[in-house]
């Protein structure tokens, strides 16, 4: 399976200490970091924490990485717990990211507008064909871009991992050949490696 990072937007209920304090009345809230090891409401390992930041707490199973708030986590007898063992973490992985590549497949529609990174209004989506995505650009040019580029963003439109001002200035020095293989859009529509347009 290929590591994937979700959003903290995993069902928090599911994920909520309240599960994991059911068990008994000694779990406490903790300040998850970064190396220490996290458990299951089953004393089971799940992974340990691979990064902390802006109140989400990043858990990497092996296979996985999840994206959690520091409310899910309660401290037990083993150490950090969440509401869930490995395989049901593993699992809402997976369900989320199969969930946003149907959202971003069906977003390919002709007229849907395509954002920046930075969320100003690149043109709209001309055809998809393959692979391949046509942007009619607001200048009245189209770029040819690849569907892997792409991810959607917070308001679920479709957007580069790009600014657009890095976007305009990859446009205007194109010399016409393909976007780079490691110009792509972070599934949520976090910013990604830039993005090389090819300008018709």
């Amino acid at each position: 399976m290929k590591k994937t990072l979700i959003a903290a937007a995993i069902a928090a209920a599911t994920l909520s200490p309240v599960a994991v304090m059911a068990q008994g009345a000694a779990a406490t809230a903790v300040a998850p970091t970064v190396g220490a090891k996290v458990y299951g409401p089953d004393g089971t390992e799940v992974g340990s924490v691979e990064a902390v930041q802006s109140g989400v707490v990043t858990v990497n199973t092996g296979t996985a990485r999840a994206g959690l708030p520091v409310a899910s986590f309660a401290m037990r007898e083993k150490g950090l717990t969440i509401g869930m063992n490995k395989a049901q973490l593993e699992a809402a992985v997976s369900g989320a990211k199969a969930e946003s590549s149907a959202e971003l497949a069906s977003a390919f529609v002709a007229d849907a507008p395509v954002k920046s990174s930075d969320g100003v209004v690149l043109g709209t989506i001309g055809k998809a064909e393959g692979d391949d995505v046509f942007v009619n650009l607001s200048n009245g040019s189209v770029a040819q871009l690849k569907k892997s580029y792409f991810g959607l963003g917070a308001d679920k439109s479709l957007a580069l991992g790009m600014t657009a001002a890095s976007f305009n200035s990859q446009l205007q020095s194109s010399s016409g050949g393909q976007p780079g293989a490691d110009a792509q859009a972070a599934p949520s529509g976090a910013a990604g490696a830039a993005a090389t347009p090819t300008g018709q």
